[in-house]
């Protein structure tokens, strides 16, 4: 009698299910994490009544109560070319908006700098983020 040598298929791990898993994992966290801009400096921001909800897409500019500047997350030096430099780094075209996050504290002297840059960098776009007013 003749046998034939019995061939034993090795085992194997399909990879494809796991991988597919792991990208819908992966998609289902990019979609449902929240985006919150976190800026470097703590600012109380004065109330009002907006009409619109403000893009937050943009050159974020935020001024505490000191007057200490930070241009999206990096801090700058108060003097005019140094705003100027990093709204110049940070803006994407003429049409990109300044969005002044402003303590309502903040001096005077901070927030003209802050315009006063944005105008000679060529930036006109500028939005004054306030907290929304709630009625008691």
């Amino acid at each position: 009698m003749r046998f034939r040598k019995r061939t034993t298929e090795e085992p194997e791990i399909n990879l494809v299910p796991m991988i597919d898993v792991l990208l819908m994992t992966l998609i289902f966290l990019v979609l449902t994490t929240s985006f919150a801009h976190e800026s470097a400096l703590k600012v109380e921001l004065p109330q009002a009544h907006p009409q619109h909800p403000i893009n937050a897409r943009g050159v974020h500019i935020v001024i505490d109560g000191a007057g200490t500047f930070a241009v999206d997350g990096a801090l700058v030096s108060g003097s005019e070319r140094s705003i100027m430099r990093a709204l110049k780094a940070h803006a994407h075209g003429p049409d990109t908006p300044v969005i002044l996050y402003a303590d309502r504290n903040a001096p005077y002297r901070a927030v003209v700098h802050a315009l006063d840059a944005a105008r000679r960098v060529g930036l006109g776009r500028i939005v004054f983020a306030t907290k929304v007013h709630t009625p008691s």
